[in-house]
């Protein structure tokens, strides 16, 4: 859920012209976050990149984390495109390629535009943050839950599947699908390239949501 902001660190109301300059903050932080690395990355060297100076980096942000975390609620808002598609019908008597690829397409979509952000978050996140742990939650758990219920759904009767199965199933996808994405396009590319790991999770997906393999027949002997 995106913070509302109205108002600076003043306690002043944001007008039209203060919005556009918080913006443009963010969009700096953003860029030198794709060119350099996250050391560099200070409230002199946004504002500088902003055209601005680092009074006015303060008067929006109280520090580096502040903008950091701004950020990443921007990234989970843009994650709402996948949200969407997932919230669409899905058939599960049909292997719904096409669906899969939408899904794929706008997850690959907002890690491309927010991809040092995000891997940050998760760093943040693995470290113990419960800001940022609970930004991915959020992030992660709607997607999940929504796969879970197409999967769910997707079980024939007697399959043995049930919602735990279903919930497992979907934490695997959406994990696999979130390590793909956090990889540097550069690495993937010295393997088989991204479009075809891509490919391959698109295939992976409708798969698993069309009429699977019964779960039963893949339980190991207790």
């Amino acid at each position: 859920m995106r913070t509302v902001i109205t108002t600076n660190n003043h306690g002043q109301s944001l007008g039209r012209k203060g919005m556009q300059t918080r913006t443009r903050l963010m969009d700096a932080a953003r860029k030198l976050l794709k060119s350099g690395s996250l050391v560099e990355l200070t409230a002199v060297s946004i504002a500088k990149k902003a055209k601005s100076s680092s009074a006015t980096f303060y008067l929006y942000f109280s520090d580096v984390r502040d903008i950091l975390l701004a950020l990443t609620e921007e990234a989970e808002s843009d994650m709402q495109a996948v949200h969407g598609i997932l919230d669409e019908p899905w058939d599960p008597k049909v292997l719904d390629v096409d669906h899969s690829r939408r899904v794929v397409q706008a997850f690959v979509s907002v890690w491309d535009k927010h991809r040092e952000v995000l891997r940050y978050r998760n760093l943040e996140a693995d470290r113990g943050d419960p800001v940022f742990e609970n930004i991915r939650l959020r992030t992660s758990v709607r997607i999940v839950n929504r796969f879970a219920e197409h999967i769910l759904a997707s079980y024939q009767e007697g399959s043995g599947g049930d919602k735990k199965t279903a919930q497992a199933d979907a934490s695997v996808l959406v994990a696999a699908m979130e390590r793909l994405a956090a990889t540097d396009p550069k690495t993937v590319e010295q393997g088989v390239g991204a479009q075809a790991m891509w490919d391959a999770m698109t295939r992976v997906i409708a798969q698993t949501l069309s009429f699977p393999a019964s779960p039963a027949e893949f339980d190991q002997p207790r």
